[in-house]
């Protein structure tokens, strides 16, 4: 609708200091003649947009500018009211500002709008948290949130899946993701983008150093690279057809499903007994130690050279577990590694 896109617009040009008609034509999804036209008739209603052209230049509003934009449909309201309580703004340190700015909008808003956002809630519950996980330790997210949010430097104790003992990084706090209720830190580190997992940050210290960061640096765009270049690594998936004896297909498809790319196990063949999936995984040892850990209840169909090494895993593992039990091994110490 026109009403929402004029909206969209006032309400875009206030959180920037100005935006060309091409970026706004981008964002909304329309043409730039449209956004013209939308322009022309914000001017004519009297909001004061300011054209200014040059290498520069583009669409402000003049400083001071405000508007009534307060109210909200139906489903607007349904969808604000009930997000409100996400356990995101918990982990952030921000329950009780959430609870006190959804107490202020439920006092203000028409019974008509509360009530629907109500059975929202009902009939909607959000568990972000994965099949047998627990979700990390947040305890560090509200320091960390304030620190970039201040761009001030933290210096971590952070151990990372190959150290034995934390070791010291001094970083540039970028901002913090969640995914799956795991906190990601992502923080430039010698002037390169890196991602710290919050569960592994044994200890920081908020410095009083302005961060390093990048100029044109934003948070949503070097987490995607970050993430891409993680997943890619060059690693082709691995497709397996698998036969699972049906009454544990639900215990496979939990394990395997985090393995998947893309995320999808697809039903090939059923009878009483048996089902045939097919998928596409990321780690082959890791889909082959899930279906062996099943025994004879999960039988690796292909391709041939896959199913070969799960033959030759199985007779490893028997050949290794048919020996008596090697005795234990003496504890070792590890010095600490000097600090990056």
């Amino acid at each position: 609708m026109r009403a929402d896109r004029l909206l969209s617009i006032m309400l875009l040009l206030r959180q920037r200091p100005r935006m060309s008609a091409r970026e706004l034509a981008a964002h909304l999804e329309v043409s730039e003649r449209t956004i013209l036209r939308d322009v022309e008739a914000l001017s004519t209603a009297g909001v004061p947009i300011v054209a200014e052209r040059g290498r520069h230049g583009g669409l402000r509003l003049l400083e001071g500018f405000r508007a009534d934009v307060s109210a909200l449909d139906d489903v607007e309201a349904q969808v604000l009211l009930a997000s409100l309580g996400l356990d995101t703004f918990g982990d952030l340190g921000l329950s009780r500002e959430v609870r006190s700015a959804l107490d202020k909008l439920t006092a203000t808003a028409p019974a008509r709008l509360t009530g629907s956002a109500s059975r929202l809630q009902e009939v909607v519950h959000v568990d972000r948290r994965r099949w047998f996980a627990e979700p990390d330790d947040a305890a560090h997210v509200p320091a960390l949130r304030t620190a970039a949010m201040a761009r001030r430097r933290v210096r971590l104790a952070y151990a990372g899946a190959r150290d034995a003992v934390p070791r010291t990084r001094t970083v540039d706090p970028l901002g913090l993701v969640e995914n799956g209720r795991r906190w990601y830190l992502v923080a430039y580190h010698r002037g390169q983008p890196r991602t710290y997992r919050l569960a592994r940050i044994a200890g920081l210290t908020v410095l009083d150093e302005d961060a390093r960061l990048p100029a044109d640096a934003r948070l949503a765009e070097v987490w995607t690279t970050l993430r891409s270049t993680f997943e890619d690594r060059g690693i082709a998936p691995i497709a397996a057809r698998l036969r699972v004896r049906v009454e544990h297909e639900e215990a496979v498809r939990t394990a395997l499903t985090p393995m998947l790319s893309p995320p999808a196990l697809v039903e090939r063949a059923r009878d009483d007994a048996w089902v045939e999936l097919d998928g596409s995984f990321r780690v082959e040892r890791a889909v082959l130690g899930v279906c062996l850990g099943f025994g004879g209840d999960v039988e690796v169909l292909g391709p041939p050279d896959l199913r070969a090494r799960a033959l030759a895993s199985a007779r490893a593992a028997a050949a290794l577990h048919a020996q008596p039990a090697a005795a234990t091994l003496p504890p070792c110490s590890t010095a600490p590694a000097p600090p990056s």
